[in-house]
């Protein structure tokens, strides 16, 4: 009995040790949540100051060479802006993924905890 009742310690520190590891782990994917907020927050403001500049440049331009340079510029500045879109959202749904497996995997550890404290 007295082995057996020491296993299951040892098990239940070690599971203890695990669930600090993955809170832990769970807090840092948090921050990088927040951290990637604040990039898409950012995106959006520099997206909108480059159309704002984009129509004070409008304004300022005349003639056909200056509007066709003003078509390229509107061009690039979408191009530019869906790659940092697409890339924002991947990084978005990494992180997203990886704090649900996190999460999972923290239940599980805490089922495991559950089951070795009724024995």
């Amino acid at each position: 009995m007295d082995a057996t009742h020491s296993q299951i310690e040892q098990q239940l520190q070690q599971i203890k040790k695990a669930k600090i590891t993955m809170e832990t782990t769970i807090d840092q994917t948090r921050r990088k949540q927040n951290e990637q907020d604040w990039l898409e927050e950012d995106n959006h403001h520099l997206e909108q100051e480059k159309l704002a500049l984009l129509d004070f440049l409008r304004s300022g331009w005349q003639g056909e060479e200056a509007s066709g340079f003003h078509r390229y510029l509107e061009d690039q500045q979408h191009e530019e802006s869906q790659t940092w879109k697409k890339d924002l959202q991947a990084k978005r749904t990494h992180v997203d993924t990886e704090l649900q497996e996190n999460k999972a995997q923290l239940q599980k550890l805490e089922t495991k905890q559950a089951t070795l404290q009724k024995e």
